[in-house]
């Protein structure tokens, strides 16, 4: 449980899930969108900003998760959910929602993200999360010794 909410954080926090050079889809960039989606008013984009918040969260939730399995299982379904959202949009399945992803896009702050390209639109952050969020659930339904 605790592996898979390191794995997450590091995959929502020092990787980008896509990039759009000299723009990346990352953590702290989507944390940094709080307050201008916000200040749009739009109810839809409140909405998806609240989701996409409980998204970023997810790590700490699987870390919690060492304690209540009920907050790990969350934690790892949102992982696994925020890994299936960026799938869908990389393999062309929706297009109406994929203007949301911009919720993530900011500049690199220094090193940060490291970004490598696994396929059209994703990166390997996405598949770092998907591993975290696995891990997490895996550990969930482990027995504890």
């Amino acid at each position: 449980m605790i592996l898979g909410g390191l794995i997450t954080i590091a995959a929502t926090y020092v990787l980008a899930f896509y990039a759009f050079p000299p723009d990346y889809g990352w953590g702290i960039a989507a944390w940094l969108m709080v307050g201008p989606a916000f200040g749009t008013g739009d109810i839809t984009v409140i909405i998806i900003e609240v989701v996409i918040i409980l998204f970023l969260l997810a790590g700490l939730f699987q870390f919690i998760g060492a304690k209540s399995r009920v907050i790990g299982l969350i934690g790892s379904l949102l992982a696994l959910a925020g890994f299936v959202y960026f799938m869908l949009i990389e393999f062309s399945l929706i297009s109406s929602t994929a203007i949301y992803a911009l919720l993530f896009v900011g500049d690199a702050l220094g090193p940060l993200p490291f970004h490598i390209a696994v396929g059209s639109f994703a990166s390997l952050g996405s598949y770092v999360l998907a591993g975290g969020a696995v891990l997490g659930l895996i550990g969930t339904f482990a027995g504890r010794d």
